[in-house]
């Protein structure tokens, strides 16, 4: 019983050491994740991508950002692929492939590049970009309305096999 009361003493301490370390910081570690910053203007976006954060995009500016070249990266499930995917999207369950796929495509970690999911209340699209992220991505562009406001407004998709 003693050993189990000093290994409880232990965790509580390095936990409120943690917190405390935390408070003490300048550059604390947030305690829930902030909201994504919503770019309007796609030139905004553009001159950004030296501000290494994940960013929200509407309908109008992912729509220029996709004339512009700017790589699309779909992250609804593979079953929902075959409705079609935005022309020149890649996807991929296997983050790891995915990853490789990006790094390839963009030459590096710190070219920008679109996600999107299903909807404006999907959220694989923001969940695979903080995942990104992690993996060094820099520049991530969320585009909230997704697959649904890109075929409602009845653009161009595409089919893969």
């Amino acid at each position: 019983m003693n050993y189990k009361k000093q290994l409880s003493f232990y965790i509580i301490g390095a936990i409120i050491a943690g917190f405390i370390s935390n408070l003490a910081r300048d550059e604390s570690i947030p305690w829930i994740a902030e909201p994504l910053k919503v770019v309007t203007e796609v030139d905004d976006a553009l001159l950004i991508l030296s501000d290494h954060q994940v960013r929200e995009i509407d309908f109008n500016a992912a729509q220029s950002l996709h004339k512009k070249g700017m790589l699309f990266v779909d992250a609804r499930s593979e079953e929902y692929l075959s409705e079609g995917m935005i022309p020149g999207a890649i996807a991929n369950d296997d983050i790891e492939l995915l990853i490789e796929q990006i790094e390839y495509l963009l030459g590096g970690v710190d070219k920008g590049f679109v996600i999107y999911c299903s909807d404006d209340e999907c959220g694989s699209s923001e969940d695979l970009a903080y995942e990104l992220q992690d993996f060094g991505f820099m520049n991530i562009f969320v585009f909230k309305g997704g697959w649904k406001s890109w075929t409602d407004a009845g653009l161009e998709i595409e089919f893969h096999d």
